[in-house]
């Protein structure tokens, strides 16, 4: 088949997280199996205009707002015929297909972002994309639609959108990637994911206060970059942490594993996620988690057996949890025993294969999975 694929961002733009990784994993797969697949996203400062990666042939236009009327041109002038699938990937906004496409299509939906919207934009754009959201909600209430977790498709589900038409496929991983490899000898927390606001990495900061009080070696790691960064960087000074928090910005695949193997615990404070893959990624490194008790989050953590989920934006508690996990290694060792059998239920490939037999099916207009 022909495969369209919509997505403000490909992998290789500097605002790609783990949600645009999931989408070229798929693009990847579906190539792999024989469909060809072109990528329609929006271009950024040094990207080229055309480019093919792992057999996708991937298509920039403008920039991360003209992307969706210019898609609309670009789809109508040069592909409207030679497409069989459209996979509507929908972010903070949408391409709004339904509208100027008749093909099969499939909407990908990896998070409803309302909570989102207040922490990241101001009052008034913020009640605009809450507005758009609903929106989103009526124009693809026909469309099927695939979302990474359960607690993701509650709340689709509440926006409007039909629960016989959502599908839940959370990420997979490369389970032959990770393993158990000996710990720190200072005690690690780790924090993975892009520095955003909603990511809630402050509140992770301000627990690490209190952390060392009563374990003066611990150390936080946050790994990852985003426009967040230097106001945190302001932030763990101004608490005086400096010692206790390192920053290290981007880092390799391998690093990254390395890192989350040497950890004793990972933290992810979000508002909200989609699913929370660093969690499992973690998992499979025998290393447990704690999360903010919130969409995505409560389905990748199972609370008190693969790590705990805490109230979002209550430093005491999530340190309190750090406290105990660090100190308790009877406790931790569970955990992460636990977290390695959990981490098995999500090899890519089952995953993937899953995703490929719901687009074959709407291809062929029989949505009997």
């Amino acid at each position: 088949m022909n495969i369209l694929i919509l997505h403000r961002k490909d992998i290789t733009n500097p605002h790609a997280g783990g949600g645009t990784l999931y989408i070229h994993r798929v693009a990847r797969y579906l190539v792999q199996k024989g469909h060809s697949v072109t990528f329609l996203c929006a271009n950024y400062v040094g990207g080229r205009k055309r480019e093919i990666i792992d057999g996708v042939n991937i298509v920039r236009l403008g920039n991360r707002y003209s992307v969706y009327p210019l898609a609309f041109i670009y789809y109508v002038k040069k592909l409207r015929k030679k497409m069989d699938v459209l996979i509507d990937v929908i972010d903070d906004m949408a391409f709004f297909t339904p509208l100027y496409s008749s093909i099969p299509k499939i909407a990908l939906i990896h998070q409803t972002s309302k909570e989102v919207f207040l922490l990241e934009y101001n009052k008034i754009l913020s009640s605009i994309m809450y507005l758009m959201e609903k929106m989103i909600a009526f124009i693809y209430r026909n469309v099927p639609t695939i979302t990474p977790s359960f607690s993701v498709k509650k709340e689709l589900v509440n926006n409007g959108f039909p629960e016989k038409n959502i599908f839940v496929v959370p990420p997979g991983i490369d389970l032959e990637k990770y393993g158990l490899s000996k710990k720190s000898v200072y005690p690690i927390v780790l924090y993975v994911g892009r520095l955003k606001k909603y990511k809630g990495v402050e509140f992770l900061i301000q627990a690490m206060k209190e952390v060392i009080k009563k374990i003066p070696d611990a150390k936080l790691l946050i790994v990852g970059k985003g426009d967040h960064m230097k106001s945190l960087i302001e932030y763990t000074r101004k608490l005086g942490l400096k010692c206790a928090v390192e920053f290290s910005g981007y880092v390799s695949e391998e690093e990254k594993i390395q890192h989350m193997q040497r950890a004793h615990i990972i933290v992810l404070p979000s508002v909200k996620e989609g699913w929370g893959i660093p969690i499992i990624e973690a998992a499979a490194c025998g290393t447990p988690a704690i999360g903010s008790d919130t969409t995505g989050l409560k389905d990748s953590i199972i609370n008190e057996k693969t790590g705990f989920l805490v109230p979002y934006g209550n430093p005491e508690i999530l340190a309190e949890k750090i406290v105990e996990c660090l100190r308790n290694d009877h406790l931790r060792e569970r955990l992460g025993k636990n977290a390695i059998r959990w981490a098995r239920n999500f090899e890519w490939e089952k995953m993937l294969y899953r995703i490929e037999t719901i687009i074959t099916a709407l291809g062929k207009k029989i949505m009997c999975i």
